[in-house]
């Protein structure tokens, strides 16, 4: 059976799908793993051959189910950019040449606002400026960049690897409002009817105030490798640590006082997204047939 390649992105309930659909044979789907050989390997150790062939054995294991491939970092690296998007769609096309490909996107103020709040989670400490900042010297260097949430670059590549037939891509917001309208769309394009879990998609994210003072924590404290690298005091586990003092701080505090900052950010999230992203979300909609402006996209 053909494999299904689910890439994200990232922020569009890819853990719920993993957990509660991918992961669960009443579904229809058989997970692979292994998406780590595809994407943290050097490019002069990667060998599309030999990883074919240890993820045609896996495949055989699927026992007609449907083998599915899923991580949001096939997409990229939200906070450098994507800077590997391009590497990874080649590698996936060279590995699995007769694969489905599953895109979920997210209309992009909301996304830019999640992934900086994930950012943050991960243990950032950059403020929303110094995170959007271009570099001075003018060098390219891997860090956020709006381009990345131009979907169409990304669902035009594979569609170009893999053919516009055997690419799927379907809203976030989709599956927050009817995910059992979501799961079926995703079951005819693989060919098996879908069972809807009891689980529903929830967001579970830290408040905007608790993200802002874990912030300012996170630069002494968490060490994180990629967007933290050398924090004064690294404590074993200090960043699931300092996750759970804040979801308390938060379970404390009114409503009111979480969303005083909450609207202040989406208002900051406003102005550096505005209507940037008009021309892309036209040409996603043409690739994909989808009404994006429905679903609260803007488009030209």
């Amino acid at each position: 059976m053909r494999p299904l390649l689910h890439i994200g992105y990232h922020k569009t309930g890819t853990t719920w799908l993993q957990r509660h659909v991918f992961g669960d044979a009443g579904s229809g789907f058989s997970q692979l793993g292994g998406a780590q050989r595809l994407i943290a390997v050097n490019a002069f150790d990667f060998r599309p051959k030999r990883i074919r062939k240890q993820m045609e054995r896996k495949m055989g294991l699927a026992q007609g189910l449907v083998p599915v491939l899923s991580s949001e970092r096939l997409s990229g690296e939200p906070h450098f950019g994507g800077y590997d998007s391009e590497i990874i769609a080649d590698r996936l096309a060279a590995v699995f040449p007769n694969a489905r490909i599953l895109i979920v996107v997210r209309e992009q103020m909301s996304m830019f606002l999640s992934i900086y709040k994930e950012y943050i989670r991960r243990g950032g400490a950059a403020s929303l400026r110094q995170y959007l900042a271009t570099p001075r010297d003018g060098y390219w260097m891997p860090q956020f960049r709006f381009e990345f949430l131009e979907y169409h670059r990304l669902i035009g590549y594979y569609q170009h690897h893999f053919g516009a037939e055997s690419v799927m891509v379907l809203p976030y917001e989709l599956l927050r409002a009817r995910p059992g309208r979501f799961l079926g769309m995703i079951g005819e394009f693989v060919g098996v009817p879908v069972v809807e879990p009891q689980v529903r998609p929830v967001n579970v994210s830290l408040s905007a105030l608790a993200l802002s003072l874990k912030r300012h924590a996170n630069r002494y404290f968490v060490l994180d490798g990629p967007v933290n690298p050398a924090p004064p005091f690294d404590f074993p586990a200090s960043n699931e640590l300092l996750e759970r003092m804040f979801r308390m701080l938060d379970s404390q505090l009114p409503i009111t006082v979480h969303d005083r900052l909450e609207r202040r950010w989406r208002r900051s999230a406003a102005r550096e997204v505005g209507t940037r992203y008009a021309a892309s979300n036209a040409v996603t909609a043409d690739l994909t047939g989808l009404d994006l402006r429905a679903f609260g996209y803007v488009c030209e």
